[in-house]
């Protein structure tokens, strides 16, 4: 159903496309060559092994519709990438897991680039973020509730200080060969789907919390890095995080692999559906498990920003042939 308010729709698109284009500075520390059109995951032997007919499908938004948010077709050339590395720089920090031979995810530097490039993606989406807001905010035909859009830059620039701790040290641990992350991988099954995203373990309501007893915000959120991607047959599950939060997250990381492939799997359709927003999957993947679930995907997004519980897991699995009836009565059940 369309927008009911589509001059509205007009300028959030258009501030939207003018904030992307304009968030194009390489983000090699010191580097300020014009940045390329990069894939978050490499096109050539990951993407391109489940896209189908040269095309996948992700989570975008639409502000010409009602529920704004939900699934589309896009060319592989133009999917799941963002302007984060100049040409030179994005050929040579990534090319031991993109251009080499067989990647070892024993290897702690493989594993570091995979969250690298997550985060530098995270990183360019929360300044897009905030530049949308502003351009929003300083637009003569919009009536909106400005300290809601301050606020939402606030939040961003939060995130973005948060998320350069860790961005420094992944560039350290390049330079100086130190290990400032601990990295869990696992082997399974293949599933035409990949996922690279950032997952903050303080939940809202902890966060709420916390500034409701000490009237600041936290210090830092803790952020675990999952990667989920087709390689060789089978799909492989990295999740990272930085030692300084071990004690806090360690636990949590740690089910993932240790508990059986059916908890597993349920974890990973939880987080996905609820709390991950970077993802794409193969069009045959589409077709089972996702076609004619936009409304449900864009009422799941809801829920998740007033759920207050991120950690929580809930009772959809897209591993299982009844996933779309499932998830169709959890979002009736909880959202309505």
């Amino acid at each position: 159903m369309k927008t009911e308010r589509p001059k509205i729709a007009k300028i959030f698109t258009d501030c939207a496309n003018k904030a992307k284009s304009s968030t194009n500075i390489c983000m090699y520390p010191n580097c300020n060559q014009k940045a390329i059109n990069s894939h978050i995951m490499q096109k050539n032997g990951i993407l391109s092994s489940i896209s189908d007919d040269k095309h996948l499908w992700e989570l975008s938004v639409d502000h010409f519709k009602q529920e704004y948010i939900g699934l589309q077709r896009k060319g592989i050339n133009k999917i799941y990438t963002f302007t984060g590395f100049c040409n030179n720089h994005d050929s040579l920090i990534f090319s031991k897991i993109e251009t080499q031979e067989e990647i070892d995810f024993d290897d702690y530097e493989s594993c570091l680039l995979f969250a690298l490039r997550t985060a530098h993606n995270e990183l360019w989406l929360k300044e897009v973020v905030i530049k949308i807001q502003e351009c929003i905010i300083n637009h003569p035909g919009v009536e909106m509730n400005n300290e809601m859009l301050k606020e939402t830059i606030r939040q961003n620039k939060l995130g973005i200080k948060d998320l350069e701790f860790y961005t420094n040290s992944m560039w350290s641990d390049l330079s100086n060969k130190t290990e400032s992350f601990v990295f869990e991988y696992r082997e399974m099954v293949l599933t035409q789907l990949c996922l690279n995203s950032i997952y903050t373990y303080d939940t809202s309501q902890e966060i709420m919390d916390y500034q409701y007893k000490y009237r600041k915000d936290m210090e830092r959120t803790s952020e675990i890095f999952i990667s989920y991607f087709p390689y060789l047959n089978k799909s492989i599950l990295l999740m990272g995080y930085h030692k300084d939060d071990t004690s806090k997250v360690k636990s949590f990381v740690n089910v993932f692999f240790k508990e059986n492939i059916k908890r597993t799997n349920r974890r990973l359709s939880s987080l996905i559906t609820f709390n991950c927003e970077t993802w794409v999957c193969s069009n045959s993947f589409y077709k089972e498990k996702f076609e004619g679930l936009d409304s449900e995907f864009f009422k799941a997004m809801q829920f998740s920003g007033k759920n207050g519980n991120e950690r929580k897991t809930f009772d959809v699995d897209f591993f299982k042939p009844d996933f779309k009836k499932n998830f169709r009565d959890f979002i009736n059940k909880n959202v309505g």
